[in-house]
């Protein structure tokens, strides 16, 4: 409940629709909640695979022995193995329950928006290089450079037919569903904290710890193919 406070024009490592300030992010689900919150993990998985294979390349020795080494050196140094979620991460973190004031959010898998969104913004998207009306598959890309401008945009600029402006951005995660749950996401901006006022608007319960043995977060694990102690 704490989000990082965004600043400058480095957005590489910005979340999907950050802006300059503070945004919270919520899902239907636990499960879905733990499959976005654990994507970075996998990503950086993803990245040391990367390396390790390059080094075995360069040394002329297969994968499996460049990341035997790896991760015996690892050991060595009393670091956690790649593709292991240290037990720090859960115990610093909880799941919350969130309830949002009224108001309207920017539905970003609606017709509606890409059209409104393309023509708003077509010379930054020409800029880019692309042409024609946005598609959901441009929002759910890794271009934080794109995705975080639309929503600059959206929470600066929009103001909605009631006199409003959007509370944030209502999207579907790009994981896909998770059991029951349609996987709808929402990315709240905390436009009264920013201003420096000394309460946002939103309802937090008391938060649940993230235990091991929790079926979502074993779930999301399994999912983004790491391990946890």
């Amino acid at each position: 409940m704490n989000p990082p406070v965004r600043e400058g024009s480095k957005r590489r490592k910005w979340n999907r629709w950050d802006t300059l300030g503070r945004t919270i992010y919520a899902s239907d689900s636990t499960e879905t909640a733990s499959i976005e919150a654990l994507a970075w993990a996998h990503e950086e998985a993803a990245s040391r695979d990367r390396a390790i294979r390059k080094t075995a390349e360069l040394f002329g020795i297969s994968t499996k022995q460049a990341r035997e080494m790896v991760e015996a050196d690892w050991l060595k140094a009393g670091n956690m193995q790649p593709g292991w979620l240290p037990t720090i991460w859960r115990d610093g973190r909880r799941m919350y329950q969130l309830t949002f004031p009224d108001g309207w959010w920017v539905d970003a898998a609606s017709s509606d928006t890409l059209s409104v969104v393309s023509a708003a913004l077509e010379e930054h998207l020409l800029e880019r290089g692309i042409t024609g009306t946005l598609t959901t598959s441009e929002l759910t890309s890794n271009d934080r450079k794109l995705t975080t401008r639309i929503a600059t945009w959206l929470r600066e600029e929009v103001t909605l037919d009631d006199g409003t402006q959007p509370l944030g951005v209502q999207f579907t995660s790009k994981y896909g569903r998770s059991g029951e749950a349609e996987g709808t996401s929402w990315a709240y901006w905390m436009r009264a904290i920013d201003a420096g006022l000394s309460a946002e608007p939103v309802v937090v319960d008391s938060g649940e710890p993230i235990e091991l043995t929790d079926a979502a977060f074993k779930r999301a694990l399994q999912f983004h193919h790491i391990q946890s102690r």
